[in-house]
């Protein structure tokens, strides 16, 4: 079976869950939310069931949102839905969910062929047959304890699987009080697979986090934080280039806002749905010129002291080691094959390694302790070495995807 067809219900006015349709999570109203969320999972086109009154609010909500045109149709409560889809997905406004988690969900319902409900969750989304669904919408009207007793009589009738959920748990959200522990439970999910395990969890998440939710209630895209850590990372670099204290810890801080601004980028791509295929590679570009401005700053630095020649050169082997070993590392990331890893424990341990340092955690540790002790031209050294083993050691493990397996439409990175 294929579901392509979501219903959401706005419960009765007179039900305390009405009136946080209209509530905003990480800057965007709920409804608005959970229709993206589905749009996001792979659903087509959305029902939305609310009295008269209701559907006047709620069409203002979704004016001008361009990415739902012409999929959505409004129904009152008493109105036949026809034409039925054979299966429909069913959502309550008072849950909000994680587009991977649902999408992934909705792939297994699908391979189940019936009506089916996450596992261990007391309310969620529902795959509601044709015959089931007028029924469905009525308990729905009454708000959580509506859909909590139809979902109980269906399970005691041994008319309901329930499908384990994976990924973000479904947040509650039956006040505005709520709002604040389900945004942190978004916007943990929203971190990426490569970040690093010391500076990227402890520092830059630390920051970056509450940095995002504090953009998202603002017209701010993804792109535009792109840019500011572009430009910040770019004047750290610079301060870099002198001599003395107070401009090098200025520099280092500056590229560590940068780094956290990197990472606010694909935070807000994610709980705005702004991903994009453009917003990865201006992400992965920006954070590479940064990456090699602080390396030709650090050069001159270091250069001015004499022995010019040397130190460009030096300069040099360090940029080929991190261009190489960014392309490749991105080259995988925009890939959809797999990486095979050799049977021996020394292939296994090598690529573990190699996955845990594809991040900046490395480089942000290499730079401040050098910059901190006065030895720039160490960090120089360490990236002209260790830059180019770490390029040479992930091609001999696991070379570069097929060309054929490159994805187009992978989302936003940070």
């Amino acid at each position: 079976m294929s579901i392509e067809t979501a219903v959401i219900v706005c419960p009765r006015a007179d039900v305390p869950e009405a009136g946080l349709v209209t509530v905003h999570v990480a800057g965007m109203p709920v409804l608005t939310r959970a229709l993206l969320t589905a749009r996001w999972a792979g659903i087509e086109r959305f029902t939305i069931v609310a009295s008269r009154s209701q559907q006047v609010a709620l069409k203002a909500i979704l004016d001008g949102e361009a990415r739902l045109e012409g999929r959505v149709r409004w129904h009152e409560p008493a109105e036949d839905l026809h034409p039925l889809p054979a299966y429909s997905l069913v959502l309550p406004l008072s849950v909000v969910l994680d587009a991977r988690g649902l999408r992934q969900w909705l792939m297994r319902a699908e391979e189940n062929g019936s009506m089916a409900a996450p596992d261990g969750a007391a309310i969620g989304p529902l795959v509601v047959p044709a015959v089931l669904l007028a029924p469905c919408i009525e308990a729905a009207l009454l708000g959580e304890p509506g859909w909590m007793g139809f979902a109980e009589t269906l399970r005691e009738d041994r008319r309901l699987v329930r499908i384990p959920w994976e990924g973000m748990q479904l947040q509650p959200l039956r006040s505005v009080d709520e709002v604040p522990a389900v945004e942190r439970a978004m916007l943990a999910t929203a971190r990426s697979v490569e970040d690093g395990p010391i500076v990227d969890r402890y520092v830059n998440r630390a920051v970056s986090w509450r940095l995002t939710r504090w953009l998202a209630q603002w017209c701010v895209t993804p792109n535009q934080v792109t840019a500011a850590s572009l430009a910040t990372g770019l004047i750290g670099a610079w301060l870099l280039r002198g001599e003395g204290m107070i401009g090098s810890l200025g520099g280092l801080l500056l590229y560590q806002l940068s780094v956290i601004l990197d990472h606010a980028d694909g935070e807000l791509a994610r709980v705005k749905f702004l991903q994009s295929p453009l917003g990865k590679w201006l992400d992965n570009i920006s954070d590479h010129v940064v990456d090699l401005a602080m390396i030709g700053c650090l050069c001159w630095r270091v250069a001015s002291k004499g022995t010019a020649g040397y130190f460009a050169t030096l300069g040099l082997a360090a940029a080929v080691g991190v261009t190489s070993a960014f392309l490749v590392v991105f080259w995988w990331s925009i890939s959809t094959a797999r990486r095979e890893v050799g049977k021996t424990l020394a292939a296994r341990l090598l690529s573990r390694l190699l996955a845990l340092l594809a991040n900046r955690d490395a480089f942000a540790l290499a730079l401040w302790a050098t910059i901190l002790v006065d030895r720039p031209a160490w960090f120089l050294w360490a990236l002209a070495l260790g830059a180019n083993l770490y390029w040479i050691a992930w091609l001999l493990t696991f070379g570069l995807p097929p060309r054929k397996r490159l994805a187009t439409d992978q989302p936003g990175g940070g």
